[in-house]
């Protein structure tokens, strides 16, 4: 729950911070939460696979476009491991455990960034 809310807060900065450039971002699977976060959007179908790549685009101040999805890697990765696969997050990763791994009772869930606030101070 909370690295949700750490994603949407570093989405906004990088916003803010490089309105107007171009920015290449490398990162892991849990990474599908900062793509919802700029394009904010529900989780719910968002996968990355083993080497995928996202591609975004905006256009001005205009709203976030997925470009290319990261579901899939097929057309540059010949082999993948029988042990990698696509990635994304279900509600499970939203259930609380003895009190830990914040998520549904601060209203964090797969539709946490579809009107998540604006929580960067720049």
């Amino acid at each position: 729950g909370r690295y949700c809310q750490r994603m949407e807060t570093f989405a906004r900065c990088v916003e803010r911070a490089h309105y107007g450039q171009n920015v290449a971002m490398f990162s892991h699977a849990a990474s599908v939460a900062l793509v919802a976060a700029f394009v904010r959007c529900s989780m719910t179908d968002l996968k990355f696979a083993p080497c995928g790549i996202y591609h975004l685009e905006r256009v001005n101040r205009g709203p976030w476009k997925i470009i290319q999805s990261g579901h899939d890697n097929t057309s540059y990765v010949t082999k993948n491991s029988p042990t990698t696969y696509p990635w994304g997050f279900s509600a499970k990763h939203f259930q609380e455990i003895d009190g830990n791994y914040f998520g549904i009772s601060e209203g964090i869930d797969l539709d946490y960034f579809v009107e998540a606030p604006d929580s960067c101070n720049l």
